[in-house]
C-alpha cells in the first residue's frame, strides 16, 4: 500500500508539531504552576479591606462595590488616545503581526477598517521582511564563501546553508542581547526581562506583558501633577519611533532569515527512520526514480525487441516471398 509523500510529510510534521507542543506544556506547567491562587487572594484582599471600612463607618457592601468598581476604572490602564504617534506603533504591530494588544482599535469602524488595511499591509509586510531576510542571507552567503576561498584556500566552499544559518543566528543573538542591555538601562528591566521581551518581539510573538513604554495608569493621587505633561513630549516622541521601528525591521528580517534557515537546513536533512517499510519522501522519491527508469528501460527494450522480432519475421517473408516468385 503506498501513501502520497506530500500526505506522509504532513502527518509526520503534525505528530510533531502535537508531540512537541504537549511536551513542552507539560514542562510548563511544572515550571510556572503556583498552589495559591491569585483570584483567591485578591478576592480576600478585598473583602477584608471591605471588613475595615464596614466596622470604621458603617459602609453598606452596595456602597463599597461602587466605589471600588469606580476606583477600578480610575486607576485601571486608560484607553489610547489615537494620536499620531499612538496611530504608527498600532500600524507597526498589525503589519508586523507582534501585536502586543497595547492599543487597539475601540470602534465599529476602526476594527472594520483594520481588516482592511491589514489584509493589505501584512501581506507587503512578509515580503518585505523575505526579500530582505534573503538579502541578508545572500551577502552573508558571500562573505563567507570569499573568506573560505581567501584565507582557508578551500576553493569549493561545503555545507554553505548550514554555515550561512550559523552566522545568522549569532548576529541574531548579538542583536537581542545588545537591544536587551540597551532597555535594562531604560526600563529597569533584568537581562532575562529584557532578552525576554526582545525575543518575543522579533520573533513575532508579541504577548503584550513587556512593552517599550511608560506605564499610564495612575498608580496614585497627587494634586501637584498635570496630566498634561505627558501630550507636551508625545511630538518628540515620532522620531524616535520610526528610528526605533528601522532597527527592529533590520532585526525582524535577520530573523526572518534565521528562520528561514534552519527550517531549509531541517528540511533538506530528513532523518531517517528507523522502520525499513517507512521510508523518508526523499529516499522514496529516488526508490520511485529508480524504479521508474528502470521500468522505462525494460519498456524500451521490451518495444525493441518486439520491433526487432516484427522486422525479422518481416524480412523473412519478403525474402520467402521472393523467391517464391522467382521459381
Amino acid at each position: 500500500m503506498s501513501f502520497d509523500p506530500l500526505l506522509k510529510t504532513a502527518l509526520l510534521r503534525s505528530l510533531v508539531f502535537w508531540l512537541l507542543g504537549s511536551i513542552s506544556a507539560l514542562l510548563f506547567v511544572v515550571v510556572e504552576y503556583k498552589e495559591k491562587d491569585d483570584k483567591e487572594e485578591k478576592y480576600e484582599l478585598l473583602l477584608a479591606l471591605y471588613e475595615l471600612l464596614e466596622s470604621k463607618y458603617n459602609m453598606s457592601i452596595d456602597e463599597f462595590n461602587n466605589i471600588s468598581k469606580t476606583a477600578h476604572e480610575a486607576l485601571s490602564e486608560p484607553k489610547p488616545q489615537w494620536i499620531y504617534y499612538d496611530a504608527i506603533v498600532f500600524i507597526f504591530h498589525a503589519w508586523t503581526t507582534i501585536g502586543y494588544g497595547n492599543i487597539t482599535p475601540e470602534t465599529l469602524i476602526g476594527q472594520v477598517m483594520c481588516i482592511f488595511i491589514s489584509l493589505l499591509g501584512i501581506p507587503v509586510t512578509l515580503l518585505m521582511l523575505k526579500s530582505m531576510g534573503e538579502l541578508i542571507a545572500k551577502w552573508v552567503n558571500t562573505i563567507i564563501t570569499k573568506f573560505e576561498k581567501k584565507f582557508l584556500k578551500n576553493q569549493q566552499p561545503r555545507h554553505m546553508q548550514i554555515k550561512t544559518a550559523m552566522v545568522l543566528f549569532s548576529i541574531m543573538v548579538l542583536s537581542i542581547l545588545t537591544a536587551g542591555f540597551l532597555s535594562m538601562r531604560l526600563h529597569n528591566w533584568s537581562i532575562v526581562e529584557s532578552v525576554y521581551f526582545w525575543f518575543v518581539t522579533f520573533t513575532t510573538i508579541g504577548f503584550g506583558d513587556y512593552v517599550l513604554r511608560e506605564p499610564r495608569q495612575i498608580t496614585h493621587l497627587s494634586l501637584n501633577i498635570s496630566v498634561n505633561e505627558e501630550k507636551k513630549r508625545s511630538t518628540g516622541k515620532i522620531i524616535a519611533v520610526l528610528v526605533g521601528s528601522s532597527s527592529v525591521l533590520i532585526a525582524l528580517c535577520i530573523v526572518s532569515s534565521v528562520i528561514s534557515s534552519i527550517m531549509a537546513v531541517m528540511d533538506k536533512r530528513r532523518c531517517h527512520p528507523l522502520c525499513p517499510g517507512w521510508f523518508s519522501p526523499k529516499t522514496q522519491d529516488h526508490a520511485e526514480k529508480e524504479e521508474r527508469e528502470s521500468y522505462e528501460r525494460h519498456e524500451n527494450n521490451t518495444v525493441f525487441s518486439s520491433f526487432g522480432a516484427h522486422a525479422f519475421q518481416k524480412k523473412a517473408n519478403f525474402v520467402s516471398f521472393s523467391e517464391t516468385e522467382m521459381k
